[in-house]
């Protein structure tokens, strides 16, 4: 059975070659094919797609941001049609943010880490660990299909739960 990737924005900005957010398309390219080629499922978060579209929608002159938005809007089309190894995730946004929102109050609080006394958790980070939370329960309950759930991410504060080969 194949390993789950949940895609951070730092990546999808990377493999989309976003400008001034495609500094380490090299390294994420080559990861990539490295996963790939392991056959990981690799699942984009709902609020990584509009996260990547805000930072895509705010980046460079009009004719730049109708260029990328084109290639990301090309990109989940063909996703959502199976034709890429990607997949839009299964997360239920309303239940699953019912269930934990009242947590954002405490995480926008707190530091995030040493490194950024200033900046608390974002919605989307905590809404990816959720994911993979929810994800790593049930995996761990399907004792015949075991398999290793991560995140891939270039972000300091998410690398407690990334893998690297």
């Amino acid at each position: 059975m194949a390993d789950i990737c949940l895609l951070d924005t730092s990546i999808l900005l990377n493999i989309l070659n976003v400008p001034n957010k495609n500094q380490e398309i090299v390294s994420v390219t080559a990861d990539f094919e490295i996963y790939a080629q392991s056959n990981c499922r690799f699942i984009i978060p709902l609020s990584v797609a509009v996260e990547v579209g805000n930072h895509i929608s705010q980046n460079g002159d009009g004719g730049t941001r109708r260029k990328i938005a084109r290639r990301f809007v090309d990109m989940m089309n063909k996703t959502f049609a199976g034709n890429l190894p990607f997949e839009i995730s299964d997360f239920d946004l309303k239940n699953e943010w019912q269930n934990w929102i009242g947590e954002f109050v405490d995480r926008a609080g707190q530091n995030k880490t040493a490194a950024k006394p200033n900046e608390g958790m974002s919605l989307t980070d905590l809404s990816i660990i959720k994911e993979y939370d929810s994800l790593q329960a049930k995996n761990t309950a399907n004792r015949s299909k075991h398999v290793k759930v991560f995140i891939w991410s270039l972000d300091s504060d998410l690398s407690a739960y990334g893998r690297s080969y």
